[in-house]
């Protein structure tokens, strides 16, 4: 393994020279580099639901949670740069539960890429990502318990085991390739030299997500592919996805899996709706299964939210500047 570390930083670094002297070659023909350019949004959304001596049952709740996007790029005649985070947070209060405080989302990303012209469609590209999570996650479960009062008869118990934490996992992904980009809203990249860690931060969760029993990290090379799109379907409504895959060299017959979708569409200036999902497919983390069992499965999160959105670096439009 070490010897693949050695190699992998050795292109990193051959990259990055190449491409630099490359830019370097080329300055005195192209135009001064420009600004970064720069997005991002805040958002806030918050749903309640009380009840009092409701007949048709259910249970009191409330739920909040908060996003936050922000993108800086740069491109010049010969590079494109971007730098990018992803967080978002969410909780669910219910009431009647054992546990009422409960997490239904938590997202930590942040991304950087460097991509130089070679073709009109064809960019050299190197990127590097990393993915966790803010706070502890954990599996709820409900058993049938003996009644105390009476054992002949059973009553429901609510459990909570800790299944993940703040860099439990935490994956470090590294690529170099090139990228295709046959009109602005599609670009796909292949790498064929990649690189994935994956940190365990506590080893009671090792073995689940793919480390022997007792690691804190793992490392694998292999060869990795991504599709991107984020494309306008109607006024105000984008779409957003990307779709990733990974194999480690020795191991070809079995891919990571991550799929990222996104709808978003705009209401006005300060109200939003998204609605979003995620699919994650990998080989070596064990899954507790609604079945009562665990082993390799498709991961899948939905997400639908309605909030308030504040638009950073936002640009007002013509009309509004010439009142």
């Amino acid at each position: 393994m070490k010897i693949q570390k050695i190699l992998f930083i050795c292109l990193i670094s051959s990259f990055t020279f190449a491409t630099s002297n490359l830019f370097a070659q080329d300055s005195t023909a192209v135009k001064p580099q420009g600004p970064w350019k720069k997005e991002g949004k805040i958002g806030a959304n918050l749903s309640n639901v009380g009840l009092v001596n409701w007949a048709g049952g259910g249970t009191s709740s409330y739920s909040f949670g908060g996003t936050f996007i922000y993108k800086l790029s740069r491109e010049t005649d010969n590079a494109i740069t971007r730098i990018h985070t992803d967080m978002a947070y969410g909780m669910i209060n219910q009431s009647e539960s054992t546990f009422p405080m409960k997490k239904t989302d938590d997202q930590l990303i942040i991304g950087f890429d460097y991509s130089y012209k070679w073709k009109k469609k064809f960019l050299f590209t190197a990127a590097i990502d990393f993915r966790s999570q803010f706070d502890k996650g954990y599996e709820y479960k409900t058993e049938d318990i003996p009644d105390p009062s009476d054992p002949s008869k059973t009553i429901k118990q609510e459990t909570e085991t800790q299944i993940s934490a703040f860099m439990a996992p935490g994956y470090l992904n590294a690529n170099i390739g090139i990228t295709y980009t046959p009109a602005k809203w599609i670009y796909a990249t292949y790498s064929p030299v990649a690189n994935r860690m994956t940190f365990v931060a506590d080893t009671v969760f090792s073995e689940k997500y793919g480390l022997n029993a007792g690691e804190k990290f793992r490392d694998q090379t292999g060869m990795n592919f991504k599709l991107g799109i984020k494309k306008e379907i109607v006024k105000n409504v984008a779409l957003t996805s990307t779709y990733n895959m990974f194999a480690q060299y020795d191991r070809l017959g079995e891919w990571v899996v991550n799929w990222d979708l996104l709808i978003d569409m705009k209401v006005n200036n300060w109200l939003s709706c998204n609605f979003g999902t995620q699919l994650i497919y990998d080989p070596d983390v064990q899954v507790n299964k609604d079945d009562n069992t665990t082993g390799q499965a498709i991961q899948f999160k939905h997400a639908l939210n309605i909030g308030i959105v504040y638009t950073l670096h936002q640009k007002k439009d013509k009309k509004e500047k010439k009142k």
